[in-house]
């Protein structure tokens, strides 16, 4: 759970939460190391973690020390292991799910960390969890996914396995149509045995679950899988132990509190606050934007949540908080609270749920500024006073850095994943346009590439896709708007389409570090490819298998 960042000596500590859960008292130890320790800032991730980023060396065993005693861990949180395992962060709350798929997860991530074989797999193995068809855990996309059904008044589970974002994204593939739900502990042992056995262990680039599938076939992956589950169950493997989870209020010491402006309170509510299937209660998102939160602000909200009980946060995919359990009184105290403590709490929605992964900020393997760029679209939609952004609160805008998916571009309705680009002889930022993405039982598609589109470009191409999008009822000409941005100027007519954003210097691989892909230098490898392909003369052919050449090493040629 500790991944060296990009600055030379700085490391990041990513702590693990199953199923996003976390309590006030761990939530204020997170933001008091992250003030001690880091930099004074706490990060939210799509997986339902925390990070701290800017560690020392020298700091990290204090940090693991000291998060152990709070009854939290960094184990798991990366490395070829059974990672953070999710649920949909409104479980047990959400009106539509057959039943809380919570205690679940919990358990299950409780029975496979102490397992040995966990910690030696090929790769990472993602587990995730639904309370519905719906999807809203992403179990139809994970490398292993229970969606929760119920079938002749026995709760149980669809298991998908096989599924993934990031190097030949897979769709995960439905391998158990319904098991009882007390042995979802069999359908994941089973899963990862077969990983174990048969996975990839001599190329780390086809070493995830789905590339297990795609040599073993459908067949033969599904009959190794049963003749696992079968073992299991005969030779009588205890189940996991459920502890159901009370949704209930604790009664805080807290006086009700009246709002000053009673408009802006109500546009609060009916931005961030949803009714809970409990009686009077209520869930409410607290918007973190891009993930980031100032760890002074974490610390007083979290001090002041305490009074609330302890089951009342859940991390969400979306890198926000979501407070449940919250009596209808109270959420006058939520809210002049929130108007004290954070920054733009309330606002469109849209702005706060805007994805983006590190990208080449701190990641090693990060190609674009995917965060800059989604900053610069925030500031490019709030300029744009002809939108209604609370109308358009539903479209998932996701970004990655690279085609690794940390940013979740594939399950976006509009996304993008960086790469690098040429005109002439110089490198440019620039971004795949992927739209289109469906996730539910049964029916889940990965967002598909549309065009290409320069960073400097990205802001406009998503407010005019917004606009057609709002003004067309749904629709818009996507391929139509990468056409409209495909030509950039020349570096002489305007540098700045060379430089990212926020970064002062030219657009760059060189100092790319070493990591799980190299998905950037492909991308001008493959450029070359296609340039050779349409090559005039020798002499063009030599330039561009030499150039290919050059960047593996890192070289970028500045002339031919």
């Amino acid at each position: 759970g500790v991944y060296e960042q990009r600055e030379r000596d700085t490391y990041m500590v990513r702590i693990r939460c199953a199923a996003g859960i976390i309590t006030p008292s761990q939530l204020e130890e997170v933001a008091l190391l992250a003030a001690q320790y880091g930099r004074g800032v706490v990060h939210l991730t799509t997986r339902q973690e925390l990070q701290i980023h800017y560690v020392k060396l020298g700091d990290i065993i204090p940090i693991i020390r000291k998060l152990k005693e709070a009854g939290l861990a960094s184990l798991g949180g990366g490395g070829n292991t059974v990672r953070n395992i999710t649920a949909q962060e409104d479980a047990g709350i959400d009106n539509t799910e057959v039943f809380d798929v919570t205690p679940y997860a919990v358990a299950l991530t409780n029975r496979l960390i102490a397992e040995d074989d966990s910690w030696t797999l090929p790769r990472k193995l993602k587990i995730a969890f639904s309370g519905s068809g719906q999807d809203k855990g992403y179990a139809t996309i994970a490398d292993v996914g229970f969606i929760a059904v119920v079938k002749g008044g026995k709760k149980g589970f669809k298991v998908y396995a096989a599924g993934g974002m990031g190097a030949k994204s897979q769709v995960g593939k439905l391998i158990f149509d319904f098991i009882p739900a007390d042995e979802a502990y069999y359908a994941a042992k089973a899963v990862k045995a077969l990983f174990w056995k048969y996975g990839n262990r001599k190329n780390k680039h086809a070493a995830r679950l789905r590339f297990l599938w795609q040599s073993l076939g459908e067949e033969e992956f599904k009959k190794r899988i049963q003749e696992e589950y079968r073992a299991l169950k005969k030779n009588k493997v205890p189940l996991l132990e459920i502890e159901e989870i009370d949704n209930t209020s604790v009664e805080p010491d807290l006086a009700e509190k009246k709002v000053d402006t009673l408009s802006d309170f109500e546009l609060w509510k009916k931005r961030f606050v949803r009714p809970q299937k409990q009686d009077n209660l209520f869930a409410i998102i607290i918007p973190v934007e891009l993930g980031f939160i100032d760890s002074s602000r974490l610390e007083k909200l979290a001090g002041f949540l305490k009074s609330f009980g302890h089951n009342i946060i859940r991390m969400a995919k979306d890198q926000n908080f979501l407070l449940r359990n919250i009596p209808g009184r109270y959420l006058g105290n939520i809210y002049v609270h929130l108007k004290s403590t954070l920054e733009h709490f309330n606002r469109p929605y849209i702005f706060d749920k805007i994805l983006s992964c590190a990208g080449a900020s701190t990641c090693q393997l990060g190609i674009c500024l995917s965060r800059a760029a989604a900053g610069a679209i925030m500031k490019e939609l709030s300029q744009d006073k002809g939108l209604d952004l609370d109308g358009l609160s539903d479209i998932k805008i996701n970004i990655s850095g690279c085609s690794n998916s940390c940013g979740q571009h594939l399950a976006a309705d509009i996304g993008f994943f960086g790469k690098a680009s040429r005109k002439n002889t110089r490198l440019y930022p620039a971004y795949n346009v992927v739209a289109g993405a469906v996730i539910k039982d049964g029916g889940s598609k990965f967002a598909e590439i549309r065009g290409e589109v320069s960073a400097k470009d990205l802001p406009k191409l998503v407010r005019d896709y917004l606009r057609q999008y709002y003004g067309r009822g749904g629709r818009s000409d996507l391929e139509g708007l990468c056409r409209k941005y495909k030509d950039i100027p020349d570096f002489e007519e305007d540098k700045n389409y060379y430089f990212d954003w926020e970064l002062d210097r030219a657009f760059s691989l060189a100092d790319r570090g070493s990591g799980e892909c190299s998905a950037g230098l492909f991308d001008l490898i493959e450029l070359d490819l296609k340039n050779i392909q349409e090559a005039k003369d020798l002499r063009d052919l030599v330039f561009y298998a030499a150039r290919m050449l050059l960047v593996t090493r890192g070289i970028e040629s500045k002339t031919d």
